[in-house]
């Protein structure tokens, strides 16, 4: 993220920001990982905050309300006169839980958290050197159209070329084609490459990106201890 993208996000988080160039914020949010990622970051001890307060209140209208032990029922008009803070109460009730739902779902792990990819870096050379100058560039925009389209010329010249396999999959899966990413990382997670942990990575990162967590789980539990991602795959798998 540029200089001038951490200052449009630090005006947005501190409301300086006019309703269209704030309405511009959000949408960027929805479409660069990148972007979203800080403005969830920024967001985080805002709702953390927010939660914190819902189950103070909580806990002090069950204090006034509901723990008043050996008192006798009070008279049907008090009764009738308080209804409508009765209403009110089971009105915060329900706000409250909705509220504590939504916060423990935002504690839940992302792919955009953890899909932080190393830049491509190919070596430059022979007949297939544009190619893959371009897909460097392109891979470090995240213009991942463009990358798997030059990686598609390097693998058609070097189609053991295994580095341009395997950012051929990260493209694949930024598209949201978690089974055809998982038909390039599999068979690389199984191998003996330099890259094998790394796919073993990418396995587990297709299906939270999925939100098919059950499976997540087992993939990500397949990283052991000293392997690489295997402390990112703990974070994941104690969210989940």
């Amino acid at each position: 993220m540029n200089e001038r993208d951490n200052t449009l996000l630090d005006n947005y988080f501190n409301g300086l920001l006019g309703s269209k160039d704030a309405l511009a914020v959000e949408v960027r949010a929805l479409s660069e990982p990148e972007f979203s990622l800080r403005k969830e970051m920024e967001a985080f001890p805002r709702k953390e905050a927010k939660r914190e307060a819902f189950i103070a209140t909580l806990r002090n209208m069950e204090g006034e309300y509901f723990q008043e032990k050996g008192t006798q029922s009070p008279p049907l008009t008090v009764v009738r006169n308080n209804m409508p803070r009765w209403i009110a109460l089971a009105a915060s009730v329900t706000l409250i839980a909705a509220a504590v739902w939504f916060f423990n779902q935002n504690g839940t792990p992302v792919y955009e958290q953890y899909a932080q990819h190393t830049p491509l870096s190919l070596t430059v050379m022979g007949n297939t050197a544009k190619a893959k100058t371009d897909a460097e560039t392109a891979f470090g925009q995240k213009d991942y159209a463009r990358a798997l389209a030059a990686l598609d010329q390097v693998l058609v010249a070097e189609p053991d070329n295994i580095k341009a396999t395997f950012y051929r999959g990260i493209c694949i899966l930024e598209f949201g084609r978690g089974s055809e990413a998982r038909a390039v990382f599999e068979p690389l997670a199984a191998g003996r490459s330099a890259l094998r942990e790394d796919a073993a990575w990418y396995v587990g990162l297709s299906y939270l990106k999925e939100k098919d967590l059950e499976v997540c789980k087992v993939a990500l539990g397949k990283i052991g201890p000293g392997e690489a991602h295997y402390k990112e795959a703990q974070k994941i798998l104690k969210g989940l």
